[in-house]
């Protein structure tokens, strides 16, 4: 089946009156702009997977640390799919049938980012992140963001429509990105090729809700501890690292905390979970909500897919 070419992926459609919503989010993002002026990795990409209907795109799920688990989750959704949906048995059965060569009970998965089945496309797709640095620090939350309602989405069903309006920063920042590659020496050469290769093919930008990380202060370091789909929800991680995760680790190297440390922790997540804004302190640390962008490339035939080295690099073999 021949699938339409994404139209306007190497346009921005910048108007001047947004809705009073988007206004908002826009003029915040400009007042960061000019307080966090630089542009600085945040991490590895995530994967996940993008499907085409007709000629719109949407995200499946993202959040996969690598290429083969974007495809394990394309594999979840296709069968999630045949047992909630029924769709025909024909359609079924190609369901199926990818599903288990991407998520095989034995053997190795067949490393195929593109599937067509029936009237839709299928595709694992790269993500990058990056955050918005200023004076020493990195972007904070925004008064603009907020949780996602319920369980977390992972952006299931967010559109990938380069055409959608924009106001005057969001034009702006795309602009920054469209030529946003590593550093150079920070990276092995066949990865700062490959980023040059991916802004010829996937010259378009378009700007993703973002997500949270909480990191720790020390010694002027920052290191990532925890994090969500929010702010709150990256505040209620950081709590839970104390109530849930320490004593469990403990546990699993055999010496299991006392009581003492036990109250302690839980005085450390009550604290956390009374203060206000984006800073916590307790137990003589310091922790900080950072906000971190996400963006993806897009091309005339759609979104970026995996680059050849991301499962080199970010793999499990890579990651050991």
């Amino acid at each position: 089946m021949s699938f339409p070419l994404m139209q306007g992926y190497d346009r921005i459609e910048m108007v001047a009156d947004l809705d009073p919503v988007a206004a908002v989010r826009d003029r915040e993002l400009g007042e960061r702009m000019r307080d966090y002026p630089k542009l600085f990795p945040a991490g590895s990409p995530d994967f996940g997977f993008a499907i085409q209907s007709g000629t719109r795109w949407r995200i499946g799920s993202v959040g996969a640390s690598n290429p083969e688990e974007g495809r394990r989750s394309l594999a979840a959704h296709l069968r999630r799919t045949v047992t909630e949906r029924e769709p025909a048995p024909e359609l079924a059965r190609a369901m199926t049938a990818a599903a288990d060569r991407l998520d095989p009970e034995e053997g190795e998965q067949l490393a195929k980012d593109e599937w067509e089945i029936g009237d839709r496309r299928y595709r694992v797709i790269r993500i990058e992140k990056f955050t918005l640095v200023g004076g020493g620090a990195m972007e904070p939350p925004r008064s603009t963001d907020t949780d996602p309602a319920g369980a977390p989405t992972l952006l299931r069903g967010h559109p990938i429509d380069p055409l959608a309006p924009a106001g005057h920063w969001e034009t702006q920042l795309r602009l920054n990105l469209l030529g946003h590659r590593p550093h150079p020496g920070t990276v092995p050469d066949i990865v700062q090729t490959e980023a040059d290769h991916a802004i010829r093919t996937h010259p378009g930008v378009l700007l993703l809700p973002p997500t949270f990380i909480v990191v720790e202060i020390e010694d002027g370091a920052w290191k990532p501890l925890t994090g969500g789909e929010g702010p709150d929800v990256a505040r209620h991680h950081l709590a839970c690292h104390f109530t849930e995760l320490l004593p469990l680790l403990r546990e699993f190297q055999g010496d299991p905390a006392s009581a003492e440390e036990l109250a302690g922790w839980a005085r450390a997540a009550e604290e956390i979970r009374a203060t206000d804004g984006h800073e916590f302190a307790t137990m003589g640390r310091v922790f900080r909500t950072v906000r971190v962008s996400r963006m993806m490339r897009i091309g005339r035939d759609g979104p970026e897919g995996p680059r050849p080295s991301d499962q080199e690099r970010y793999g499990r073999a890579a990651a050991q």
